[in-house]
C-alpha cells in the first residue's frame, strides 16, 4: 500500500498529494516533514543513526525522531506519531517553527519540535541502529569536522534549533 504525502508550495499551502515514491523521485514536489529534538535535563540532545535499510540517508545521523507528514494528518499528529513509533515515547511537544530543506534529493518544509524528556527510550531497531545523547557543542563540532555523517535535512533543522537552544534552557530555570 502506498504512503501519500501532501504536496505543498514554497509557502506551505497544500496544492495536491503524491506518493512517497513520487515525492522522492521528483525533486519538484515539496512535501512536509517533522523533526523532534529530545532534550534531557542535562541539556543533551538525543540523536539517532538511521537504519541502513532507509531509502534516504541510510546510516546517517539525524534528530531524535523524524518523518514525513502523511496525507490526512497535521504536523503535530505526525510529530507525536514519529516520537511514539521511533522512540516509544509519549510526551509533550513544543513547536519551534518551520524550515525549508531543499536539496537535490528532496524538497521538504519541516516543522521543528522540542521534547523535554528524561525517561526510558525504546527505539525501533528497524528504523534506528543507534541513539546517543550529545551536547549541542559536540554536535556542532561533529558537523564541522565530519566525524559523523548527518542527513542534509538535519543540518538545516539543527541550525534553526541551535538558534533557540539557549532560550529553551533559560525557560527551564
Amino acid at each position: 500500500m502506498s504512503e501519500y504525502f501532501y504536496v505543498v508550495d514554497e509557502d506551505d499551502n497544500v496544492i495536491g498529494k503524491a506518493t512517497r515514491e513520487e515525492c522522492h523521485s521528483n525533486p519538484n514536489l515539496i512535501h512536509r516533514s517533522v523533526y523532534v529534538f529530545l532534550v534531557n535535563s542535562k541539556g543533551e540532545i538525543f540523536i539517532q543513526k538511521r537504519s541502513l535499510k532507509k531509502d534516504l540517508y541510510p546510516g546517517f545521523y539525524t534528530a531524535s525522531a523524524t518523518g514525513h507528514v502523511d496525507y490526512g494528518e497535521d504536523y503535530d499528529e505526525a510529530a507525536r506519531r514519529e516520537l511514539r513509533e521511533e522512540l516509544g515515547i509519549d510526551a509533550p511537544l513544543h513547536r519551534l517553527g518551520k524550515v525549508k530543506s531543499f536539496s537535490e534529493t528532496e524538497r521538504e518544509i519541516s516543522m521543528l519540535y522540542i521534547c523535554r524528556y528524561d525517561g526510558p527510550i525504546s527505539f525501533d531497531r528497524k528504523e534506528i541502529t543507534e541513539g546517543i545523547f550529545m551536547s549541542i557543542e559536540d554536535i556542532q563540532r561533529s558537523l564541522r569536522t565530519g566525524e559523523k555523517k548527518f542527513a542534509y535535512g538535519f543540518k538545516v533543522a539543527f541550525k534553526e534549533f541551535s538558534r533557540h537552544f539557549q532560550d529553551i534552557l533559560k525557560k527551564d530555570k
